[in-house]
């Protein structure tokens, strides 16, 4: 028997009863099946059977209904008050202009900007509202007969009318399978036995058509013209697809008091969270991919945490509860994948694909609600250990708008979740949950969190795609992975709502781009790869080296591929307080202009700015000179920025005002709302046509204008080499020396030679020196490594590394590390 969670018993309390096969008679499985560091096994699992009585669905779907509506009403607590009057309101509103002619044609309107299809999600979301008011006590139509036939017949006329009968459909696949389902689900859970059982069993098998197993995915035709069921032969979805479908199965399970189908979507979703090293799901350092190469944690990773958050905690404490192993394997990935990304309770932009040119909520901090309830959900039925964790996290970024998250929940177990939270006195929530630095190599993605602020970058490779577009969506993505750094401090707008739709596209911060004009971008969900396996770096600590081989050849727009041959070579050098940035061999021909963006700042129009350097206050729109350095100066000294220039740099410091709106850059989402910016660039332009141009910054968040200039006479940054060839710098201080060799046959830089490419960070403590490399082409080589004989002792070395004491040479084994990184200590 093999370990791999596919072969693994999935229940306690309950075995696998004969004629529990999947409902397509078939063995789904992945390509390949990896163990995960935790594994399952069929003799780790209590083999005992369990009673399938009517009660026990029951006992389920009253647990489901319990998330959605409430028959208790405590009109002492303001916040449930509050939940439950903007229930009331929205419900009565709706019911106001909903169609109830006999010979209508629709239940409300369609909405603006959306498909026929999209309009049936909508019709069920409006349904699901009145469900919701029906069931939850202290609204106006709590169990008012009137509008529980309104319900009804609503749902008759979209089965009957409506074509939603499980036979056939039209337009997005999504809406058909996902969309609609789930809000269908959620409000048969709350009427229950209110329904007859006919109506029922007509409901239900209407779901199981679009629905009859977790794997199944129609294609998308067009829109408004019906067709028979049309499911792509020889797939199987994947990641947070499943996981949306998986979710409507336990529902049909449970209505229709069906074993077989609740161990189905309880096994289906298991494989999602299964360790992966290529394609969709997550991977060992945390890194989740969908859609085969885009990071998307924040988007379908959060939908895919709040699927299998769902099933686990319905099936928590029942004979379909699932083994601890498998449970605590999901949780860890959790943690891994999703705490080091978050910022004031927002999930990063650089891991939110497409879905960050969605018009946002309203207020910047809160704008990633989902996800702290999703973490909260997780802590239901995560072990004590994860459980305390998640709270705190959770509970410290609450903390900074607590009215927010408890006047914005998606249902009544949000809420009840995040007052339980507040009012829970052993969590406390006053430490930072994540501070240090991260590197996600398996979707080209690096953090740094420190006391001040947090910084970000997003890259790409022959690996991980440089953004994704599709469904109108995301036009302007172009440059979003071209090595964008994005940095958070206490300026409170920097990629806020107004951002997006406001920035200059060519011009994000840290990226180096050819600034040629692009159509924007409405072909059918866009990726595009590099050439580049050179991606990646290394973390410890608060410190890391990062770098990127960029290359901009074979770049499209709109299918057709560009005449970009922009190439070169990116490093940033990470320490707490400093980002060392260094650029080489950068190289192309455009018609516009090649430039890096040192930074491109949003200002907090409730902030005081001025732009000081070395030869003065500069004032005017467009400034052009050379500088030793930048200060963007704030009356909020951690909103201020120090920027210097090693060598010196020709700056351009240009000042601008910028308009715009969410329709521009997302038909989907469309929003009509006019935002405004005033930005602040600094940029080096390198021309038309660089030959092995240059750069080399170091970004200083905070630091003060005496500061900086006294940073820039001691001159703590020593540049070793900026070339094509190799990248590094040391500062002596902090006992910091970073390299990256680009060659194919290494070489060697600081005493340090390499056979072959490697990122590595030294760092030296007293008379101990810490080496950490990786090899960042994830190409499975070995490596030999020569180390400064300045040491008489290897203290340890990490498991596939061998030293030969003959020749002074390491050689280090990197098969299936996937960019990760190994160690070696001397003294």
């Amino acid at each position: 028997m093999t370990t791999g969670y596919k072969s693994a018993i999935l229940f306690i309390g309950c075995s696998i009863l004969a004629g529990a096969a999947l409902s397509n008679g078939t063995v789904v499985s992945a390509e390949e099946t990896f163990d995960y560091p935790i594994q399952v096994n069929a003799e780790q699992i209590m083999d005992q059977t369990y009673q399938e009585g009517a009660s026990s669905y029951q006992e389920l779907q009253q647990k489901w209904r319990a998330q959605l509506v409430s028959d208790q009403y405590d009109e002492g607590t303001p916040e449930i008050v509050n939940y439950v009057q903007t229930l009331s309101s929205a419900a009565e509103d709706l019911y106001q202009k909903m169609d109830k002619s006999p010979d209508r044609t629709y239940l409300w309107p369609l909405e603006a900007g959306n498909t026929a299809s999209a309009d049936l999600t909508t019709q069920f979301t409006k349904l699901q509202k009145l469900a919701l008011a029906y069931g939850t006590k202290g609204t106006s139509f709590y169990e008012d007969a009137t509008v529980l036939s309104a319900i009804e017949e609503g749902l008759d006329f979209m089965v009957t009318k409506k074509g939603y009968d499980g036979k056939k459909y039209h337009g997005n696949w999504w809406d058909w399978q996902i969309g609609v389902p789930q809000k269908f689900t959620s409000i048969l859970m709350v009427l229950g036995d209110e329904l007859s059982a006919g109506k029922m069993q007509t409901y239900t098998e209407a779901i199981s058509g679009y629905v009859p197993d977790p794997f199944k995915q129609l294609y998308t035709k067009p829109q408004g013209v019906f067709i028979d069921l049309a499911f792509i032969p020889n797939f199987v979805t994947s990641g947070a697809n499943r996981t949306d479908l998986a979710q409507t199965v336990l529902g049909l399970g449970i209505l229709q008091q069906d074993a077989a189908k609740i161990r189905q979507a309880s096994e289906s979703i298991v494989d999602v969270f299964e360790l992966v090293t290529k394609g969709d799901g997550f991977y060992a350092d945390g890194s989740f991919i969908q859609h085969n190469t885009i990071p998307y944690t924040g988007s379908y990773g959060n939908v895919l945490v709040k699927g299998v958050g769902q099933i686990l905690s319905i099936t928590q404490d029942s004979e379909f509860e699932m083994a601890p192993e498998v449970i605590q394997a999901f949780v860890e990935n959790v943690e891994r994948a999703f705490l080091p990304l978050i910022y004031q309770g927002e999930m990063l932009p650089g891991v939110n694909g497409r879905s960050i040119s969605r018009a946002p909520s309203k207020t910047k901090t809160g704008y990633g609600s989902t996800t702290m309830y999703n973490l909260l959900i997780v802590a239901k039925f995560a072990p004590q250990e994860s459980q305390k964790k998640l709270k705190e996290a959770v509970k410290y970024w609450m903390n900074e708008n607590p009215a927010y998250y408890l006047t914005n929940t998606r249902d009544y177990n949000d809420l009840l979740m995040t007052l339980s939270l507040f009012e829970d006195s052993s969590v406390i929530g006053n430490q930072l949950p994540f501070v240090g630095t991260k590197l996600y190599a398996s979707m080209d993605r690096f953090v740094q969190r420190t006391s001040s602020y947090m910084a970000s970058l997003s890259m790409y490779s022959n690996r991980v795609s440089s953004f994704e577009a599709g469904n109108k969506e995301n036009k302007r993505g172009w440059h979003t992975a071209d090595g964008m750094l994005y940095l958070y401090n206490d300026d409170e707008v920097q990629f806020n709502q107004a951002y997006w739709p406001t920035v200059d596209p060519y011009r994000l911060p840290g990226t180096t781009v050819d600034t040629v004009s692009l159509q924007d971008e409405i072909s059918a969900f866009t990726t595009v790869t590099s050439k580049e396996k050179w991606v990646g770096g290394v973390a410890l600590d608060d410190q890391a080296v990062i770098g990127m081989a960029l290359n901009k050849a074979g770049t499209k727009n709109n299918g057709q591929v560009l005449p970009m041959n922009l190439q070169g070579k990116k490093s940033w050098f990470v320490l707490d307080g400093q980002i060392v940035a260094l650029g080489a061999g950068i190289t192309g021909n455009t018609t516009a202009s090649i430039e890096t963006v040192v930074d491109n700042r949003l200002l907090n129009e409730a902030y005081e700015y001025q732009v000081l350097s070395n030869v003065g206050a500069i004032t005017e729109p467009i400034e052009k000179s050379r500088k030793e350095w930048l200060l963007l100066n704030s009356d909020h000294a951690t909103a201020s920025i120090g920027y210097y220039f090693p060598n010196e740099e020709m700056v351009d410091v240009v000042s601008e005002t910028r308009t715009g709106t969410y329709r521009e850059i997302n038909e989907a989402f469309p929003s009509n709302d006019v935002y405004t910016g005033e930005y602040r660039k600094f940029l080096i332009n390198h021309g038309s046509q660089p030959s092995g141009a240059t750069y080399a910054y170091v970004v200083l968040p905070g630091i003060d204008e005496a500061q900086l200039k006294t940073y820039a006479e001691e001159k703590p940054v020593k540049i070793l080499e900026n070339s094509a060839n190799i990248q590094a710098v040391t500062l002596k201080e902090q006992g910091y020396t970073g390299i990256n060799i680009w060659k194919a046959d290494g070489g060697t830089v600081a005493g340090i030679s390499s056979d072959k490419p490697v990122s590595l960070v030294k760092q030296e403590v007293g008379v101990k020196k810490a080496y950490v490399l990786s090899e960042p082409t994830q190409s499975n080589v070995k490596m030999q490594i020569k180390l400064p004989k300045d040491y008489a002792e290897i203290l340890t070395m990490s498991e596939g590394i061998t030293y030969d004491s003959s020749q002074d040479i390491f050689t280090i084994d990197f098969l299936n590390r996937n960019g990760d990184s190994k160690q070696i200590v001397v003294e």
